[in-house]
């Protein structure tokens, strides 16, 4: 805590706004620190001490302002909480990053997120709630002159980039986002840095952008997974902005769709469903499995804030053009049977539907992939949370146990969120012997499991 500034006349009245008491505002803030990773003990009289002056070190005054966004419903910036030090984080909104080169912000970013020295500091961005980005398409290609079609940069390079975007996109769902993820950060800054710098003629230049915005997508969600929420949504909107650049509408509805997943699991729901929205208008015009893709997260969303007639229909358009588009093996181009049924079950479970729900997660569970070992981790986690929610404790010992199978293999902080909500689930029949032993076995595996 810094040295007192007077008193602080600025939160006093956006407390009022929100109609929050200084106790709210406290537990309001330990709550969205443990989503983002970070353990905070405060109560009323830290907020007595903010209200007298005090400042508190980044990242809570990002946490104060997201809290304050979200009990107002309008964007509280950190400035106006009166808490930003001298030495506070420039980038804490997110609202207020330069967003007019994203290239330069990338090389720079992803650099530091190289190097376990510099890395510690990155730890500390928060998510923050803005404006949704919009559609529109900025031109950033180049006028080719007679330097640039004689550049270096050509169709090999291209492809390249594409073979190493396709691998770790195909490849974090093994291990989970907490494994190689500073390895991406590092071709991110390094190969890419140095291609994204030369000159190309246009065709290449845009592939090579539209490239290059995927593979930031992927190092987005593997950072999401590894718990580093605030990173994982600036190279969101670095991926954003640089699909933009190559007029890849594609990539940005996967990214929108990543940025309402993020939101939902942060509880930002408002901001996840008209993230969502975007997702599907950016999707217009292109083909089946997109649209099945962002109308699955959508339904989600809607499902969230009570819209039951919206989210059936949503689920609806999705499986019916589930399957539509021509098969491929790009991660990017297709939509596995398995992943919808996922999104399908979690939604009909907050509609109430729980039976066809334990439907649609049983053939999720069932039809992962044996070594993506994260989604069959995640899977299976579901379902038991719901057997739970059932009391059929049985059949949830049954697929808790296959979680913790897969569970061992995972560098990932979502799948240990996952364990300990078993855990607590779980705990109130401990007196039965199944749920007894899986206890200790779940119990074991959060003191072995490597973090992310």
């Amino acid at each position: 805590m810094s040295r007192r500034h007077g008193h602080n006349a600025a939160l006093r009245g956006l407390l009022s706004e929100a109609g929050m008491s200084a106790a709210e505002l406290a537990r309001n803030v330990n709550r969205l620190a443990a989503g983002e990773g970070l353990t905070l003990h405060y109560d009323r009289t830290t907020v007595a001490h903010w209200l007298s002056g005090s400042r508190p070190r980044d990242p809570v005054p990002q946490l104060v302002a997201e809290v304050l966004t979200r009990g107002i419903g309008r964007l509280v910036s950190v400035a106006e909480t009166g808490l930003a030090g001298p030495r506070s984080q420039a980038s804490g909104d997110g609202s207020d990053e330069d967003r007019a080169d994203p290239l330069p912000r990338l090389v720079a970013l992803a650099r530091t997120d190289a190097d376990p020295v510099r890395r510690v500091r990155l730890a500390h961005l928060v998510f923050r709630q803005h404006g949704v980005p919009d559609t529109e398409i900025r031109d950033m290609l180049e006028t080719p002159g007679p330097a640039s079609l004689r550049a270096g940069i050509g169709d090999p390079d291209v492809q390249r980039v594409r073979f190493v975007t396709s691998r770790f996109a195909a490849g974090w769902p093994r291990y989970g986002g907490g494994h190689a993820r500073a390895a991406l950060a590092s071709y991110l800054g390094d190969d890419m840095g140095r291609l994204l710098a030369q000159p190309a003629p246009s065709a290449e230049r845009r592939a090579l952008l539209s490239a290059a915005a995927q593979i930031v997508q992927v190092l987005g969600d593997m950072s999401a997974d590894a718990g580093l929420q605030g990173l994982a949504q600036r190279y969101y909107l670095i991926a954003l902005d640089v699909a933009a650049g190559a007029g890849d509408r594609w990539t940005r509805a996967i990214t929108l769709r990543a940025m309402s997943v993020q939101a939902v699991r942060l509880s930002a729901l408002r901001h996840a469903s008209d993230l969502a929205d975007a997702a599907v208008t950016s999707a217009r015009g292109q083909s089946g499995d997109l649209h099945t893709f962002v109308l699955a997260q959508r339904a989600y969303a809607r499902a969230l804030a009570g819209e039951r007639r919206g989210a059936y229909q949503d689920l609806d358009d999705a499986e019916r053009q589930l399957g539509s588009s021509v098969v491929h093996d790009d991660p990017f181009l297709r939509y596995p049977r398995a992943g919808f049924a996922y999104r399908k079950g979690h939604t009909l479970h907050r509609l109430g539907d729980t039976e066809p729900a334990l439907d649609a997660l049983r053939y999720a569970a069932a039809r992962r992939p044996l070594h993506e070992h994260r989604t069959r981790a995640l899977g299976q986690a579901r379902l038991t949370l719901v057997l739970l929610g059932q009391g059929r404790v049985d059949e949830a010992c049954e697929t808790g146990r296959l979680f913790g199978e897969e569970h061992r293999f995972l560098r990932s902080h979502r799948s240990s969120l996952m364990l300990r909500e078993i855990r607590a689930r779980l705990t109130p029949y401990r007196r039965v012997p199944e749920a007894a032993d899986l206890l200790q076995r779940l119990a074991a595996l959060a003191r072995t499991t490597p973090g992310p």
